[in-house]
């Protein structure tokens, strides 16, 4: 008899469970249909707007798909649903801006999980929000000015060297078909490892290398990975109470080790760099203490700076080389740039830095395939949309689709050819300042913009100066993304012929 009554019970327990997971999602689904908010309509139970997302196509498609399906109806901006996370696609330049620059204070965070006391890896500047952001933010700037870039360039200078003694190496016979995803990793992994943790990786040469094993835990995102991070993104006061982690455990075992073991030879060697490890135990033992740093914020630092420069630049960079190979009008031009402004000698920070038309043609690759294909925003209490009676509810996390505006043929006519020119100074001023969105605007944009760009810029100069890059019989048509990547990646590898000039 007892045994039916808790069966009974039982029962009873998972059906209102149940009951009340179904009524959670459905009022999930019709949130924006209840508030008369502009939506698809369309938005699943579980899955929202977003079925496909990370299984059959990238978040970058899926989100230009959206914004297509808005634009045509006029809207400014659309409601959506990220799986069980209120959502909105904005598609309107000014409003954009307002949201990025002119209502920051409504904006200011992105809406990522973070707990810095029982996570510590996700304490960094690209998580943090509120105030912890803004005094991390005024602490790290003058880490990112150009006077710092440059003390930098030297040693991204020797890694340079190495990635042209490599090709080099590889080209003696002839010109030689190479897998470019990975020397190009191999060239940003040593300079991140140098300029961070002043580690002589060897990466290019070397058959295992630790930070790339790492970094493929960080990149590569399984459907559980995704799930996991929406419910931690939105149950965050739970989440936080019971001091979940949204990082791998052998991530943030080999960063802090890492890191301690860096401080400590250094600070008991009495070792001084010019790299970013430097500046960050400066500030650790600094006696001001708006500058002072703890040696978990500097964990956390080394390892955004890692994420956020390895991936990115060696994707911008192999991009940008597919690119070149695929029109080698746009490659002898750019080449003949390189040669007027650099010479034959040492390359220098100035020389480096004015070749005009490699700006251009990095500006188009950007555009063309942006390394964050959307830019996110959590509304941080009700927004009046301006010139509208529709308001953007506090907590909704807000998409500014990059991709989709990049390819956006009202302000890039024929999206899919690369055409450097769409960068030059009349063509740059003709469009709205806010279509053209690679490292974010406003007070929140990417603090290593100048960093990425200019080992993007030393790493092409390195290959275009001595080499001419050619598709091969095996190089793809055209690059498709990984849908499984974290950040836009192509999927599977991108062989080109290199031979020497």
């Amino acid at each position: 008899m007892l045994l039916k009554l808790y069966l009974a019970v039982g029962i009873t327990l998972v059906l209102a469970l149940a009951a009340y997971l179904f009524l959670f999602l459905n009022k999930r689904r019709t949130f924006w249909k209840d508030r008369n908010f502009p939506c698809t309509g369309r938005a699943q139970l579980v899955y929202g707007d977003y079925k496909n997302t990370n299984q059959t196509e990238h978040m970058q498609d899926t989100n230009q798909r959206l914004y297509r399906e808005f634009k045509a109806r006029k809207l400014s901006i659309g409601g959506t649903i990220l799986f069980i996370i209120r959502s909105a696609i904005v598609v309107d330049p000014d409003l954009i801006k307002a949201i990025l620059v002119k209502d920051f204070n409504f904006f200011h965070d992105r809406g990522i999980y973070n707990n810095a006391e029982a996570d510590p890896m996700s304490g960094h500047l690209f998580s943090l929000e509120g105030q912890a952001w803004r005094q991390l933010r005024a602490k790290l700037s003058p880490t990112f000015t150009s006077g710092k870039m440059k003390m930098m360039f030297s040693t991204i200078l020797r890694v340079a060297d190495d990635l042209k003694e490599f090709l080099l190496e590889n080209t003696a016979n002839g010109a030689v078909e190479l897998e470019m995803k990975n020397v190009l990793a191999g060239f940003t992994t040593d300079v991140i490892g140098s300029c961070a943790f002043g580690i002589e990786c060897n990466s290019l040469r070397a058959t295992r290398c630790q930070f790339r094993e790492v970094s493929r835990k960080i990149f590569d995102q399984s459907v559980w990975q995704m799930l996991w991070m929406i419910v931690l993104m939105t149950f965050k006061g739970v989440a936080t109470a019971f001091k979940l982690k949204a990082t791998p455990a052998e991530v943030e075992q080999f960063f802090t080790k890492m890191v301690r073991e860096t401080i400590e030879h250094r600070e008991r060697n009495h070792v001084q760099r010019n790299d970013f490890m430097n500046l960050l135990i400066q500030m650790k033992n600094s006696e001001n203490l708006e500058e002072k740093l703890t040696q978990n914020e500097i964990t956390a630092q080394s390892f955004i700076f890692f994420v956020a420069g390895f991936e990115t630049s060696s994707t911008t960079m192999v991009n940008c080389l597919f690119e070149l190979a695929m029109n080698p009008d746009i490659q002898e031009k750019l080449r003949s740039e390189i040669s007027k402004a650099c010479g034959d000698g040492p390359l220098t920070y100035e020389s480096v830095s004015s070749v005009e038309y490699l700006n251009m043609v990095i500006d188009e690759t950007l555009r063309k395939y942006p390394t964050v294909d959307s830019l996110m925003r959590t509304a941080s209490k009700n927004y009046q949309i301006p010139d509208s009676d529709l308001k953007i509810p506090e907590g909704t996390l807000v998409f500014i689709p990059t991709y989709a505006i990049h390819h956006d043929p009202e302000y890039y006519p024929e999206p899919e050819r690369f055409d450097p020119e769409r960068f030059n100074a009349e063509n740059r001023t003709s469009r709205h300042p806010f279509v053209f969105l690679p490292f974010g605007e406003g007070p929140r944009n990417c603090i290593g913009m100048r960093f990425g760009l200019m080992q993007t810029r030393v790493g092409l100069i390195t290959v275009l100066r001595q080499f001419r890059v050619r598709p091969s019989d095996n190089t793809p048509s055209r690059l498709v993304v990984d849908p499984k990547s974290g950040i836009p990646t192509p999927l599977g590898g991108v062989p080109l012929l290199i031979e020497r000039i």
